[in-house]
């Protein structure tokens, strides 16, 4: 969770840098519109998932990791961003 929050805090001030420059503020630098709930779930399904899944067929012996994935997802669903700025 720290080093969601790390990131997630990283992203955001490059997004403040882009809109205070007058440019296109990056969708997943965008504190306005984007959550730090849903950047992790997203980096979970969109990044980690599919990496690991098809890894897992090929070596079973990373099935738990696949498996942990799904519940880093279940349980980042879980959360609201005020309550992991707290």
């Amino acid at each position: 969770r720290r080093w969601a929050l790390r990131i997630t805090d990283e992203f955001f001030l490059q997004g403040d840098v882009e809109l205070s420059r007058g440019m296109p503020v990056t969708p997943t630098c965008n504190r306005r519109t984007q959550s730090r709930v849903a950047l992790q779930i997203g980096f979970i399904k969109g990044v980690c998932a599919p990496f690991f899944n098809p890894m897992a067929t090929l070596y079973p012996q990373l099935q738990p990791n696949v498996e942990r994935l799904h519940s880093n997802a279940e349980n980042w669903a879980s959360f609201s961003d005020a309550e992991l700025e707290e």
